[in-house]
Formats: C-alpha cells, structure tokens, sequence
C-alpha cells in the first residue's frame, strides 16, 4: 500500500523536532494546540507506527518517531527546493501591499530580500502608513494586501503574533520622573494610542496609587518621529516591543509605569485582491513570522 504525505503533516512533526512540545509547535506552524495533536495522530495511523511517548509530564519522540523526523525534514528539503525552482517561474505581477512603518523596518528587509531572489517578475508596490488608513485602503480596493496592527482582529485576520505595548524612554535622561510625564504618542486612531490611554484610564481610577499626571506634547504617525522624540529625551512614548530601537530603555511598573497590555499584527487581505502573486507574498509573511520568536 503506497503512503502519500501531506507536506503540512510532515511540517507539523519537523515543527515539533525543533521545539520539543506540541504547544510550541502550534504556535510557530499557527495552528491550534488541539489541531496539531490530531494532525500528529493522524500521521502515525498514516506510517502504523507509535512516533511519540509521554516521558514523565512531557510528550517525546519514541526512536522511530525521531527517524521518521529526520526524513521529514530530507522530504521538506527536496520538496521546498523544487516548489522554489517552479515558483520562481509561474509568480508574477504586481502586488499593492501596506504596512505600518514602525513594522516595516523590522518586516521588509527581510521580506524583500525573499521576493527578490525567488521571484524575477513579481514587484511590490509597498505603501507605509497607520493602520486604520491602511483598513480603509483595502476596504476600497487600493491595498491586495496590509500587515495591520490592531486590538480586534477579524474572523477572517491571520494573526501574525500578539506582543506588548510598552513604555520607551532615553536611557540616559529623567524624563519618566517628570510631572507632569511628557508624552510624544502615536496619532489618535492608532491601536497603540488607545492602548496607552485605556491603561493610563485605569491606573488612574484603580485606587492605592498616586495618579500618574501627564501630557501629551507630540503626536504623530510616524515611529521615526517619536523615536527621535524619546531618543532625545523630550517625552515618553509607547510602542510595540519588537519595534523599540535598541538604544532606548523600556520602563516597567518597577519604574512605577502600569502595565499597557497587548495588540495584535495581522496580515489581511481582500476577496478581490487574491492573486497567485498575492498568495506568494503572504506566505512569504507568514514564513517570517513563524521564524522570528515573540520577543520578551
């Protein structure tokens, strides 16, 4: 009886080599921690073999299991190597594509990068801008495709991560010991803003702590400007923690700052913008995302 694999089923099991658990593999493969467990169990009534134990509190690999990975990996190897080769040959075309620009310093190098070697006649036509314009651009037919940041992903949104929303200071200035705080923040209609303001709310009304006092001196769309802001020591700012530049210090509730909770980056795109060039391009997003961790 001749075995056909599913690639996303041998991804799974290669996923779970890497990570050692079923929990973190779900997370880098974005699936359900249910969904992998029945993925994986699938597998072994596809090969008639045991390919994992529990060992103690922890699922592990049994010795064929472990084998069985290892050519999983040959098969993804060979498999991803011809995909590439066809790839490269079939995808072309333009893609309209939005990104906030506090994300696509950290997105598009590396992204571009990927399209560039693998596709010769795909472009990009990229747009930076906030993501509430950028909504708007793909609900009037402008944008194939947008990474967003948001608090309310859609039913339909690819969640990319969830990560923080901190407080970002000069690490050699008083700034966050002024009163009233100076605050340079992103403009009204971001995600982030009312994050900011909705902790400040209840820190505020929360009772036992002295109210923090501030101002808000600088507002702006641009991540560059409040960089450049918080970098110089004129004000305080907040942003998402992957995209806090490495020479500004983060301020925590040791520092006598609440906590500011978390926002979502999702990659969304349009029922009528679903090209094989658009498709490309997203996988190529997902692909980044699944390989840079969340960071602490």
């Amino acid at each position: 009886m001749k075995i056909s694999f599913d690639m996303d089923l041998l991804r799974t099991l290669v996923a779970f080599a890497d990570t050692g658990s079923f929990k973190a593999a779900s997370q880098i493969i974005f699936r359900s921690q249910p969904a992998v467990s029945t993925q994986m169990k699938k597998l072994e009534e596809m090969v008639g073999v045991d390919l994992f134990v529990k060992k103690g509190r922890e699922i592990v690999f049994t010795e064929s299991g472990a084998k069985f990975a290892l050519q999983a990996r040959q098969i993804l190897s060979l498999h991803d190597r011809v995909a590439d080769d066809w790839r490269r040959r079939i995808v072309s075309g333009k893609v309209r594509f939005g990104i906030p620009d506090d994300y696509a310093q950290i997105v598009l190098p590396n992204i571009l990068n990927n399209v560039i070697d693998k596709y010769e006649d795909l472009s990009v036509d990229i747009l930076t801008n906030t993501s509430p314009i950028l909504i708007k651009m793909l609900q009037d037919g402008e944008l194939d495709l947008a990474v967003i940041a948001t608090s309310s992903p859609l039913e339909d949104d690819i969640v990319l991560r969830r990560e923080e929303v901190v407080w970002v200071t000069a690490p050699d200035r008083d700034t966050h010991k002024q009163s009233p705080l100076p605050l340079a923040l992103f403009s009204d209609d971001s995600p982030v803003y009312r994050t900011t303001l909705a902790a400040l709310q209840r820190f505020s009304t929360s009772g036992g702590e002295e109210p923090l006092r501030f101002r808000i001196g600088v507002t702006s769309k641009s991540w560059v400007v409040l960089t450049t802001v918080a970098a110089n020591g004129y004000a305080v700012t907040t942003m998402a923690r992957s995209v806090v530049s490495s020479g500004l210090r983060i301020l925590t509730e040791e520092d006598g700052f609440p906590q500011l909770g978390q926002i979502a980056l999702v990659l969304r795109g349009t029922p009528d913008s679903q090209s094989i060039a658009t498709s490309h391009l997203a996988q190529e997003i997902l692909d980044f995302f699944k390989a840079k961790p969340v960071p602490n």
